[in-house]
């Protein structure tokens, strides 16, 4: 069985040569077969070059993918699954925060009911951070449990091993902004975690408070059509409102019940008002759905992938 350990790198030239020496260590004492496969993330301080350095004296069977440019981490994951033949791939990030004899936990979890996962997700039993990166977590659970209908208890991460067979399938989906989990949850539902061992990294984590919340609302626009569904309901809501305040104004205009409208003019502004803006804003809701399904069509979104096929030739 070979085993891709996945990595995408930026700026890491300082420290690679120790995370592919832990994992050389890893490997030398392991009974399964492995490959490294590191894309950087169009380093500019010399990555790329310590890498072949690297990879020239370790016996490791690496794939070293340099990107034109910096596009972010999971551009970077994405060139280095596609590059990576193993019947398991491991997403493994170059810093250390979790040792490389941890994929033993992800794979142990694979063979105690062998074909039920897709991916197996390490999740740490506690991990220090701070009280920001918790709240963005908790909120990035939330928000992916609401679109995709996954279990609250199930959490993201990081440090994840998925069959080659879904690799293959979630490298069919070709957005321009790939976000790991939405594409995880989106492609399966044969998810579940494994407790493993964290520690700290060799480096400060590069997500700020500004890229949390960026995430969470590229979240949001790539993946999710919750935000134009509320407003098309709550333009028709509205609109429904408005049509019921209508009659009720003119009612009142007529009988003067409960008291009489005076000014000229002021039942007919305030129900064209309430109503033109409750349907402005339910047609906005209605096009943003159309929008919706073009931004679809675009990513190339599979409209379906088979897990496995059974043929019976007898």
């Amino acid at each position: 069985m070979l085993i891709s350990i996945v990595i995408p790198t930026y700026h890491s030239s300082e420290f690679i040569g120790e995370t592919v020496s832990a994992i050389e260590q890893y490997v030398a004492g392991s009974e399964h077969d492995f490959e490294v496969v590191i894309a950087d993330d169009g380093s500019l301080d010399g990555t790329y070059e310590k890498l072949q350095e690297v990879a020239e004296k370790s016996f490791l069977k690496m794939t070293i993918v340099q990107l034109f440019t910096n596009r972010g981490q999971f551009h970077a994951l994405m060139a280095g699954l596609a590059h990576a033949s193993g019947d398991y791939a491991v997403t493994f990030d170059d810093d250390l925060e979790y040792r490389p004899d941890q994929i033993d936990c992800l794979l142990e979890k694979f063979n105690e009911d062998p074909g039920r996962w897709d991916v197996v997700i390490g999740v740490p039993g506690s991990r220090d951070r701070s009280r920001w990166r918790e709240m963005g977590s908790w909120a990035a659970n939330r928000l992916n449990s609401m679109i995709f209908d996954k279990p609250s208890q199930l959490k993201s991460g990081c440090f994840r091993m998925m069959t080659k067979t879904f690799v293959i399938r979630l490298l069919e989906h070709k957005t321009a902004n790939p976000l790991m989990g939405p594409l995880i949850y989106k492609t399966t539902r044969r998810i579940t975690n494994v407790s493993v061992k964290h520690q700290k990294g060799l480096r400060p984590s590069n997500y700020t408070r500004t890229g949390l919340v960026k995430a969470l609302f590229k979240n949001l626009q790539v993946f999710s059509e919750i935000p134009l569904r509320y407003v098309a309901n709550t333009g028709i809501f509205i609109s429904l409102l408005s049509v019921a305040a209508a009659f009720a104004f003119v009612m009142q205009y007529l009988t003067g019940f409960p008291w009489p409208i005076k000014a000229p003019g002021w039942t007919s502004l305030i129900t064209g008002l309430c109503f033109f803006s409750g349907l402005i804003l339910a047609s906005v809701g209605f096009l943003g759905q159309y929008v919706y399904r073009i931004l679809e069509e675009v990513n190339k979104t599979p409209n379906f992938q088979i897990r496995r096929l059974f043929l019976n030739r007898k």
